[in-house]
């Protein structure tokens, strides 16, 4: 963008017989201010150059000076957000407008403004050293709102919602402050509606003036009692106006019941609750897919083709083994659901817990997400730290070898204990998924929801293992399933790092949610304001 600017500020040719100018209304911590004077006072130098006149609206004759002559050019929707550029008679809006503009640049400047309003503007230009030169309008030379009746007796009040680092909120914010200097007793009570507070009491206006439920952002919106504007700018002398006429209470001033509160937590838990659902179902696929326990699945499977097994003998040795480990597991859930249970009647200890996992769960990610860097250099599987020892995985396999060579009547049983077994040494290593897990799960109490969802973790646990034996059955060998683990494995552990990532990120979710927090005041957001205005003058 700024090669762009450049590009066209050096390109564009000027009438000689007088100079050109532009006016540009800007604040001093505007960013694509700073950005357009640096350019031009870099590429114009020429004395002949259109001269760039930055106009403070900080300074309230300048705001003044500024919608004076948005009036006098008939600007029926001012723009809501700053820079706003004087091109000739036309004015635009950040640098986005300005780039938009600038192929008719030169016509644009060259359009004569004849009112009196712009001839100081005229005689700045003429006389100007610099590309670059401010100028700041004289108090007298400017209107100013005319006070209404009946507004020495009355405390006037308005709601204004709000958006941090939004634009179009800044402009806004000038109207309010050039409305209280003709109403001293305006009382502007603010929210922004990135918080709690804030969507609470932005969902009270929205059903006391039954505004559409929708998508759309509403900030910046100014409230009174029986009205609102929002999606263009409120002027001073419209609110004014309204303030003079309306006769409701102000709604918002009354102290957020914890049914609201109540209200507003439950919506965003079912939220929440939906992606917990999603989280909770991939991070059982994954932990089934994760190394440690895929790479069991596949030697159980690769030594029943060995014992040249039936298909159907696999398929069902297969499917009491999984049995078996959704059992185990399902048991192992609903015993540290109860430990869960009971320390999260305690507060400080719940979030210590929660607090616990998150820490653990971001360094977890980080160490799956090296194994990944190191099984890429390397190819090599021993390389990995996150994982079970060798001597587990040789206590596994005693066990498979041990326990499938059964008689066709011990088949089942076997592969059930086989299950039990396998999935009790596998622990050590799939819990560190597992316990975060049902952490979440528990976050609202042990409940029949909670249950739902550790069976359903661990359905989706076991599928992997089910779908390796289902494979098994249809005739695809041992060899292939271990080539496409083995193909595979930097995928599942980038995989597994990015679940433990937002395992981590729910476990803080969980605390802030039952963090105890202080109703927010209702603070008048114009005083913060006021000093600096007032300072600028």
């Amino acid at each position: 963008m700024i090669f762009r600017l450049a590009l066209i500020i050096c390109l564009m040719s000027w009438p000689l017989l007088a100079r050109p100018w532009l006016a540009l209304f800007g604040s001093e911590n505007c960013d694509e201010c700073a950005q357009l004077k640096t350019m031009w006072s870099e590429a114009r130098t020429a004395a002949a150059d259109p001269v760039i006149i930055y106009i403070c609206i900080d300074k309230t004759e300048n705001y003044l000076f500024l919608k004076q002559v948005e009036e006098t050019l008939g600007i029926e929707r001012p723009s809501t957000s700053f820079p706003i550029l004087l091109l000739g008679d036309r004015m635009v809006a950040g640098m986005d407008g300005f780039l938009e503009a600038a192929p008719d640049l030169d016509a644009l400047l060259a359009r004569p403004l004849s009112q009196k309003l712009f001839e100081p503007l005229h005689a700045l230009a003429k006389e100007a050293k610099q590309p670059v030169v401010s100028w700041d309008a004289l108090p007298a030379a400017v209107s100013t709102i005319e006070p209404t009746a009946g507004d020495a007796t009355t405390t006037p009040q308005l709601l204004y919602f709000l958006a941090k680092g939004c634009q179009k909120c800044s402009r806004q914010l000038r109207e309010l402050l050039l409305l209280r200097q003709t109403l001293p007793q305006l009382q502007v009570d603010c929210y922004d509606i990135a918080t709690p507070q804030g969507q609470i009491m932005l969902h009270r206006a929205m059903k006391q003036l039954s505004i559409p439920d929708t998508d759309e952002n509403l900030a910046p919106m100014v409230v009174w009692p029986d009205g609102f504007i929002t999606g263009r700018l409120a002027r001073a002398e419209e609110l004014q106006s309204v303030l003079a006429s309306s006769s409701g209470q102000p709604f918002w001033r009354q102290e957020i019941s914890k049914a609201e509160l109540a209200q507003w937590q439950a919506a965003q838990s079912s939220f929440v609750g939906t992606i917990t659902i999603w989280m909770i179902a991939l991070a059982g696929l994954f932990d089934g897919l994760n190394p440690c326990a895929f790479a069991t699945s596949v030697f159980l499977i690769g030594y029943l083709l060995y014992l040249k097994r039936r298909p159907r003998d696999i398929m069902v040795i297969g499917g009491s083994f999984c049995f078996g480990v959704f059992f185990t597991y399902v048991l192992f859930g609903l015993g540290l659901s109860f430990i869960i249970d009971f320390f999260n009647q305690f507060f400080w200890l719940k979030a210590v817990i929660y607090l616990t996992l998150g820490i653990i769960g971001l360094l977890l990610a980080g160490l799956h997400f090296r194994d990944a860097l190191r099984y890429r250099r390397s190819g090599r599987a021993s390389d990995m730290d996150m994982g079970l020892s060798k001597n587990t995985h040789r206590r596994i396999h005693a066990r498979i070898r041990k326990l499938t060579i059964s008689k066709s009547w011990l088949m089942v049983p076997a592969a059930l204990i086989l299950g039990t077994m396998v999935s009790s040494m596998e622990l050590a290593c799939t819990g560190q998924v597992y316990l975060p897990i049902l952490a979440a799960i528990n976050s609202a109490g042990l409940n029949l929801r909670a249950f739902s969802l550790l069976l359903l973790y661990n359905v989706f646990f076991i599928l992997p293992l089910l779908v390796v034996s289902l494979l098994a059955a249809t005739g695809v060998g041992a060899k292939s399933l271990s080539n496409w683990a083995r193909d595979h494995v930097f995928a599942t552990k980038v995989i597994m790092s990015l679940t433990f990532l937002g395992i981590a990120g729910l476990m803080f979710y969980f605390v802030a949610q039952d963090w105890p927090q202080q109703a927010e005041q209702v603070l008048d957001c114009l005083a913060a304001h006021e000093a600096p205005a007032t300072a600028a003058r």
